[in-house]
């Protein structure tokens, strides 16, 4: 089954090198990037004029958040902060209202970034909904920025947790711009045609799968253990349950 994450139950990958065996992700999305999450909100649990964050980069958090407005619409919000001209911090987004019938459903949300033409091309389900630019500008690249399921950050003042509750299916990143079709593709057939089965059933990206040195993560959220997500890339960069006071574990 799927894997509901909400405030007694939020996960994070840590952006650095852990024990030495891991490799370090903090800057892949400096640059070019491709994230998907696929992801179900669960509506009701959910507070009216409330914004929550499905996935994001911490600090002045930038990611994929879900807002539910006083008449309890949900809103789909794809951010990031920018540095202008004057070096001034600027929030830029790209909000979308969500249709009732897609609020029961698992729904795909990719965030495809060219950053020579300093755009940031936002996707739900596949069909191109806005773009962030920032041309003439510059992104934070969140460097040592963790990556965060489900809330905001958890390392701040409850004010700013923004925590969720939301069921992932599916997440993967790669430091590496590529067409929406192809998101698609490996996100339909990952399980038939770029991974194969290692221990216990799980499942490990093929040595010959044409991104494998482009990817952060790749996680399939049914395969889990109660304090990790088995992550795809056998890098070492899993989403782990946070626990308070104790991240490295």
């Amino acid at each position: 089954m799927s894997l509901r994450i909400n405030k007694d139950n939020i996960f994070f990958i840590l952006p650095e090198d852990r024990y030495s065996v891991s490799n370090r992700i903090d800057k892949h999305m400096a640059e070019d990037f491709t994230l998907h999450v696929r992801a179900k909100i669960n509506t009701d649990e959910l507070k009216n004029n409330s914004e929550t964050y499905i996935f994001a980069r911490n600090g002045m958090h930038s990611g994929i958040s879900a807002y539910k407005d006083n008449e309890s619409y949900i809103h789909i919000i794809f951010s990031w902060w920018i540095i202008d001209k004057d070096g001034e911090n600027v929030y830029k987004s790209v909000p979308n209202k969500i249709e009732m019938d897609m609020l029961d459903n698992f729904n795909d949300f990719t965030m495809i970034c060219d950053d020579k033409k300093k755009e940031i091309h936002c996707y739900i389900n596949n069909k191109h909904v806005g773009v962030i630019s920032y041309k003439k500008q510059e992104r934070h690249i969140y460097e040592n920025g963790f990556y965060w399921f489900g809330c905001g950050s958890m390392m701040c003042t409850d004010e700013y947790k923004q925590i969720g509750d939301f069921t992932f299916d599916l997440a993967f990143l790669l430091n590496k711009k590529i067409k929406i079709q192809e998101v698609d593709d490996i996100a339909k057939n990952y399980n038939k045609s770029y991974t194969t089965k290692t221990f216990y059933g799980f499942r490990k990206i093929k040595d010959d799968f044409y991104l494998k040195d482009n990817l952060a993560f790749f996680c399939d959220f049914k395969h889990q253990t109660r304090y990790k997500i088995w992550d795809m890339t056998f890098s070492g960069n899993y989403p782990q349950i946070y626990i308070e006071d104790n991240i490295y574990f």
